[in-house]
């Protein structure tokens, strides 16, 4: 059951991440901000993947992981709209 998880887990992170580089590829933009969206994803996925060890050490960790994808998530919103606030204001 565990390497049906891990499995099911690695194709729903590499289809979501397949899915974001083909609608930012359609703008015609540079691959930094598909690949700065895809580290959260990377970064959950692993996450819980340790979480499914067993191992506590490892389910500590995997927790660490999927909790920092989330502050990691809000930080990119919170810094998008204080910047589009700075460049709304600065005209």
């Amino acid at each position: 059951m565990f390497v049906y998880q891990i499995v099911s887990i690695a194709l729903l992170s590499l289809a979501y991440s397949i899915f974001l580089l083909l609608f930012f590829g359609r703008f015609k933009k540079d691959k930094f901000l598909p690949l700065l969206l895809i580290t959260p994803i990377v970064i959950f996925s692993v996450g819980y993947v340790f979480r499914l060890t067993g191992s506590k050490p490892m389910v500590d960790v995997g927790f660490f992981f999927t909790d920092s994808s989330y502050i990691f998530i809000y930080s990119l919103f919170t810094s998008a709209l204080i910047i589009g606030q700075i460049k709304f204001w600065e005209k």
